[in-house]
């Protein structure tokens, strides 16, 4: 019985023996695998956005403007005392002037069936446009060209261009184009009886020219439509060159 015992113990062993074996070899196997197994990088996919083509947009050419021989825009007028207050407005020509325009612009060219600008709402206008200016210079000034087209930019949100050195063509030109102008005079030499007895520093805006004579909103005296003759104008745009400083200039204002 004994040996028999010791048959059994002896197979035994062998088989731990066996077991074992298999299980280190396993073990073995396993970390080898690891050591060796590379595993691949995962790609991201990037998606690239379609780039669209772009629209050419071409500049607009600008058509020449025809000089005509005779033109008129329909700028509505104001009188620069519109309620024969000219005590409170007389050195309201410049609101007079920047206000004619803008309703040009704004497209409003009647008032109740009449090209002249209510005289209550011409006159709240101005007031507002003098207190802007108190605010903002400490006075009302007269206004050069160059600061008058500053003002309209700063008070309307319009844009404005100064022309120095003009002659008959510039003018007709801006007008045929569309655009009034507004230059700088000193009244008496307008050789207009219906000013007094001072001459003082003026705008007019100019509508329309003819052969002989600009057509104008002359907001100082009754003159809309008034005309004065190219040797006038040009006369009374030097006159005021001594006082202001500048030459023949003038200013077109858009939006």
């Amino acid at each position: 019985m004994k040996t028999k015992h010791n048959k059994h113990r002896k197979y035994a062993v062998q088989l731990l023996a066996v077991s074992v074996l298999l299980t280190i070899t396993g073990i073995s196997y396993a970390v080898y695998q690891s050591k060796n197994t590379k595993t691949a990088p995962v790609k991201s996919e990037v998606k690239e956005t379609p780039q669209v083509a772009q629209p050419k947009t071409e500049a607009k050419k600008e058509e020449p403007v025809v000089i005509k021989d005779s033109a008129i825009l329909p700028v509505p007028y104001t009188l620069q005392g519109p309620l024969n207050n000219l005590n409170i407005h007389e050195e309201s020509c410049e609101e007079a002037a920047a206000l004619m325009y803008h309703y040009f612009l704004e497209g409003q060219l009647t008032f109740s069936g009449s090209t002249v600008i209510t005289p209550q709402l011409a006159n709240d206008e101005m007031l507002k446009m003098k207190a802007w200016q108190v605010k903002n210079y400490g006075k009302e000034p007269d206004l050069s060209i160059e600061k008058l087209g500053l003002f309209a930019q700063r008070y309307y949100g319009y844009k404005y261009q100064t022309f120095k050195n003009i002659t008959r063509e510039d003018i007709k030109h801006e007008i045929s184009a569309g655009h009034p102008v507004m230059v700088p005079v000193m009244t008496h030499a307008l050789k207009n009886p219906n000013y007094g007895p001072v001459s003082v520093y003026h705008i007019l805006v100019i509508k329309g020219y003819n052969a002989q004579n600009v057509i104008a909103n002359d907001a100082g005296i009754r003159g809309e439509s008034i005309q004065y003759s190219w040797d006038i104008l040009f006369s009374a745009i030097d006159a005021q060159t001594p006082k202001m400083g500048q030459r023949r200039e003038m200013v077109v204002i858009t939006k």
